[in-house]
């Protein structure tokens, strides 16, 4: 059952905004949660615990005398128990249990707020309503999620649900959430005040020392590579806040030593079942459409270990309250035992490794540039030759989407890649103007079905929004492993083509800006899942199949739509013949690679 409701709400709570924290099968349940902070007890801990129960606690009534939560729960306030645990740690310069639902102080400057925090670790706290389930778990997610955002000198946090007589000790991390079981306040006092004590601990010690921050209040890293340096942060160009997830950052930085030389550095949690993105980069670099690579490296704690998402035990319990369809449904342990014989849900808990990778080049998006068709047409050419490159090498790409194609800041000769010379067709002007980036989701195709060469994997990897159509409705491809990730870049020209400010009066519904934005970008949440399959119909519109005619808000949009017509007709021809698996129906890798390059080269011609 939940706790009682409180009457009164403090002065000081608000509503806390929505997390990005994906609960379903992500929180685990460890009984080992406690005792592996109570294990955190330095010897000071010890006599300061001795000393508050000696205090404050009576053994006879088993109660606490006086404090906040020696009150029934419909009286509790969480403010109140908040300030009698601070006062146990008065030690401190700081007050280490902060209420979630107190607003935080403005701020744009994440190198100052880093800085704050590098100095004064906090645990979070919020009220106990049991038994956990999402409505209770989601305010302390969002502050969590917060400080994970905000805060780049941050590995984990830590947190507790508190309640007039019981806690559970929380832990946030990249790969999810993990939770104690509910441990009586009144009951059992030493091992409470030593699990608040071995969690502040751990609060102290989740702060990542690599990160520094010297007078100028700029912010450095350290690299751990094969040669150390110090970067200077200078500016953030993406960041991933979800959870569980890579929480991936990437900043254009300086050397230290060199601060004439502008680099680009990735910040992120890699899973280790997955292909190490630096190694692939290491591997594929000089080749043409691709990044240059300068360095990589996995971050380390202060004892030479590896930062990881590795916490108690290599395997962890799911929490039976995050196991079903509807987070918030009341768990019920006889439902349970009655359903004991279905199919078991297991926790999905990555083991992420913290790792850093530096490229030498800063591209730009391409929607900036999208007043010039030729542009975008040109880099979009330059990507795919950068993927047939990784292609040659060893690669799928299996994530092309908007933000993975850079346009470079000026074009660079043909001459000075390794393979220019064996490129399927010769570079437009001799110049390389695009690259095509993120390799964290590659496959080696040598992982690929060896009993059938004809049969191309399904997967679900990257943003559905630029998926191939045939993977965005769950099928597998037959006679091609690269046509899909080629499919994917036409679905970047779609958006990048049609995505524009609408005028006062809206889009007419018959434009094809109208179109574009109700299949891909639906203003409707629950509308999300359904965009892979808008994308069939989309494309069959596009393609000029349905006989639909078609206005433009935008001028522009014309320019784009003659390419994107004879992409989609290309496509859906493909798309057909798989249905047979008809061998004499099959395109090669290499020609489906030719004829696309054509479409683009022959629009590209047409606007010169």
């Amino acid at each position: 059952m939940h706790g009682d409701d409180m009457d009164e709400t403090d002065d000081s709570s608000r509503a806390s905004p929505p997390s990005q924290v994906s609960f379903q099968t992500h929180v685990a349940l460890s009984d080992r949660f406690v005792p592996f902070l109570c294990c955190r007890n330095a010897t000071n801990d010890v006599l300061r615990i001795e000393r508050i129960l000696l205090d404050h606690y009576d053994p006879v009534r088993q109660k606490w005398v006086g404090w906040a939560w020696a009150k029934d729960q419909k009286s509790f306030k969480l403010s109140e128990a908040l300030q009698t645990l601070n006062s146990f740690c008065a030690e401190t310069d700081h007050l280490p249990l902060e209420d979630v639902h107190m607003e935080l102080p403005p701020s744009d400057e994440t190198v100052s707020e880093s800085r704050r925090f590098f100095f004064n670790p906090v645990i979070l706290c919020d009220q106990l309503l049991s038994p956990v389930l999402t409505d209770s778990l989601e305010p302390l997610a969002a502050r969590a999620q917060h400080y994970l955002s905000h805060w780049m000198c941050l590995k984990y946090v830590y947190g507790i649900l508190l309640s007039a007589s019981c806690m559970v000790f929380v832990r946030f991390d990249r790969a999810g959430v993990v939770l104690s079981g509910e441990v009586d306040i009144h009951r059992d006092p030493n091992t409470i005040l030593r699990a608040v004590f071995g969690c502040l601990a751990l609060a102290k010690d989740s702060v990542d020392t690599s990160v520094s921050f010297p007078q100028d209040h700029s912010l450095l890293i350290t690299s751990e590579a094969a040669q150390p340096a110090r970067y200077v942060l200078e500016e953030t160009l993406y960041h991933n806040p979800a959870i569980p997830g890579s929480g991936s950052r990437v900043f254009l930085v300086r050397d230290e030593s060199e601060p004439e030389t502008q680099l680009v550095l990735k910040d992120w949690w890699r899973d280790s079942k997955s292909i190490h993105e630096g190694e692939v980069l290491c591997t594929v670099s000089g080749l043409f459409g691709l990044p240059d690579y300068h360095s990589h490296w996995t971050v380390c704690n202060p004892d030479g270990n590896d930062q990881t998402t590795h916490f108690i035990s290599d395997t962890l319990p799911l929490h039976p309250g995050f196991s079903r369809a509807q987070d918030n449904q009341e768990y019920d342990s006889e439902f349970e035992q009655q359903t004991e014989g279905a199919a078991t849900i297991d926790l999905d808990r990555q083991l992420l490794i913290h790792t850093r990778l530096i490229s030498k080049v800063k591209g730009e998006h391409l929607l900036k540039f999208r007043d010039s068709p030729r542009i975008v047409l040109t880099a979009i050419h330059d990507a795919i030759l950068g993927h047939w490159s990784l292609f040659q090498a060893g690669y799928l790409h299996d994530d092309v989407s908007y933000g993975n194609i850079l346009v470079l800041p000026a074009p660079v000769s043909a001459s000075q890649f390794l393979n220019h010379s064996k490129l399927p067709v010769s570079p437009i002007h001799d110049q390389c103007t695009a690259i095509l980036n993120d390799f964290d989701a590659v496959i080696p195709l040598a992982e690929f079905e060896k009993g059938n060469q004809l049969k191309r994997p399904k997967t679900k990897r990257g943003t559905i929004l630029y998926m191939s159509t045939l993977l965005s409705e769950g099928f597998e491809r037959f006679g091609s492993w690269a046509h899909d990730d080629l499919e994917s870049f036409m679905w970047v020209l779609i958006v990048t083509a049609f995505s524009v400010k609408p005028p006062s009066s809206g889009f007419a519904r018959s434009s094809v800006e109208h179109t574009m934005k109700i299949c891909l970008f639906p203003e409707d949440p629950e509308e999300h899942s359904q965009v892979g399959d808008h994308k069939l119909g989309l494309m069959v519109a596009l393609s000029g199949e349905s006989g639909r005619p078609f206005s433009y808000t935008d001028s522009l949009s014309r320019q784009y739509h003659e390419p994107i017509r004879k992409w989609c007709v290309y496509m859906l021809d493909r798309y057909f013949p798989r249905l047979n698996r008809m061998e004499e129906s099959i395109v090669g890798d290499g020609q489906i690679y030719l004829d696309v390059l054509s479409i683009l080269r022959e629009s590209i011609a047409s606007l010169e």
